[in-house]
């Protein structure tokens, strides 16, 4: 899997931005907007992150669709933006629309069956790592422990779930700080997927992750859309490019909203562009320490 494609640059995209009928800005949460926390529900965005979704979400015509392994009413609970927007969660199984209105991807009985038998088989084992059941899915978390603890606990579940995968349509899943065993059928590309269908055939997408799952979703981009791998490290992705968070993203969503600030269908910002701010952009559109088209550019990583 190649590291970056040479061929996309950003300053390219932000100018199809600009001129899109629509636009798209898929997010993961955990590990992209929100640092990695043993307490999910202490996972807060980093700072000024909610502030610019905001700002994105009044006066640029976004439509903002986060995609994230937790449970969708769940995420839309610790979310501050308003209106709240658009969740897929359980990686692609639920669907919660910003008028409140859930919609579940459809899982067999036999599915459900052998995820319950699954759970139950495990907690009558010494697991110490946490266990979560989700629609489609039983997870293994084990952010916080002691990794000998961890270690123990990964190696027997992983056991367990290794001899489920290819049965009844369900595969294991690796994910920052565990993996779980889930129905096959549905990815975070789901989401990607199913907007793409609702949308306009200009309309022009980024998709930030951090992660092993968010992966499909990269390869669910069309021609025009950008990839954004969110890690402190560069590693073998699908995207088109890195940043490290949290300040590259705060740069990304800045220059999203700089890109736009002009087209006659938004609101005004609140803070009109200087002429070093719109060069800027034009050369830099988001620098984590080098420039977006530096790190496009590098050799091929496998």
């Amino acid at each position: 899997m190649p590291i970056l494609k040479r061929h996309k640059v950003p300053v390219d995209f932000f100018s199809r931005l600009s001129r899109a009928s629509e636009r798209l800005l898929f997010l993961d949460y955990d590990g992209t907007i929100a640092p990695f926390h043993p307490e999910s529900a202490r996972a807060i965005a980093y700072p000024q992150i909610s502030e610019l979704l905001q700002k994105l979400m009044d006066a640029t015509n976004t439509r903002l669709i986060f995609v994230t392994g937790r449970r969708a009413r769940n995420l839309g609970r610790m979310i501050s933006l308003r209106p709240v927007p658009e969740i897929w969660g359980a990686q692609g199984i639920e669907r919660l629309r910003p008028d409140g209105d859930y919609e579940q991807m459809p899982l067999r009985i036999a599915q459900l069956q052998r995820l319950a038998h699954v759970k139950a088989r495990l907690k009558t084992m010494d697991i110490e790592c946490c266990l979560e059941q989700k629609p489609g899915s039983v997870a293994l978390h084990w952010r916080g422990l002691p990794s000998s603890v961890a270690s123990r606990d990964a190696a027997t579940v992983l056991g367990v779930f290794s001899g489920e995968a290819g049965r009844n349509g369900l595969r294991v899943v690796k994910f920052d700080g565990g993996f779980e065993l889930r129905v096959a059928t549905y990815t975070k590309a789901t989401a990607v997927l199913r907007t793409f269908e609702e949308a306009t055939p200009n309309s022009v997408a980024a998709y930030l992750g951090d992660d092993e799952p968010d992966e499909e979703a990269f390869k669910a981009l069309r021609a025009q859309d950008l990839g954004v791998l969110v890690s402190p490290v560069i590693r073998n992705t699908a995207a088109n490019c890195w940043v490290k968070p949290p300040e590259g993203v705060r740069e990304f969503l800045g220059a999203w909203i700089s890109s736009c600030a002009s087209d006659p269908r938004t609101l005004p910002l609140s803070e009109p562009r200087s002429e070093q701010s719109d060069a800027r952009l034009q050369s830099e559109p988001c620098h984590t320490g080098a420039s977006w088209q530096g790190q496009q550019a590098g050799a091929r990583h496998d």
